[in-house]
């Protein structure tokens, strides 16, 4: 997944662990309904990409992709909760972003021109060969 915002905080790193160090960073982003209300989202990066925070300022526009991950917890009092983490594992200034967003359009747009000639072959080889089963239709 992916965000843009602006980067609001960002908190030191913490050594959790002899082989675990986390940071955290607030990203403000902004409520589509109302911009009162922006959204301030908190994402933490780990270990290598601790370092990943230290070629960005407090203010600028960072887009941000992550992955969500979610735990379950059981206290001494034997109630579970579930906690949800996102994880941070690129981030780029938004600036930059921004024509990468565009250039994957103008690469498909010029492919697209090509499959259409080629579907036609594909359809036409089940329909020859009706008493076989079908053929798994994934890419890979």
């Amino acid at each position: 997944m992916e965000l843009i915002g602006k980067l609001e905080e960002v908190r030191a790193a913490i050594q959790r662990t002899a082989t675990f160090t986390v940071r955290e960073f607030v990203l403000e982003v902004e409520n589509q309904r109302n911009a009162q209300w922006n959204d301030h989202i908190l994402f933490q990066v780990s270990n290598n990409n601790v370092a990943l925070l230290d070629n960005f300022a407090v203010g600028q526009m960072i887009k941000v992709t992550f992955d969500i991950q979610g735990r379950r917890w059981t206290g001494q009092d034997g109630t579970q909760r579930v906690f949800n983490t996102l994880s941070a594992w690129r981030i780029e200034a938004a600036d930059a972003a921004q024509p990468m967003a565009a250039a994957p359009q103008a690469a498909t747009s010029a492919p697209a021109a090509q499959p259409s000639a080629a579907p036609a072959q594909p359809a036409a080889q089940p329909a020859q060969n009706n008493d076989i089963a079908p053929t798994d239709d994934l890419p890979f």
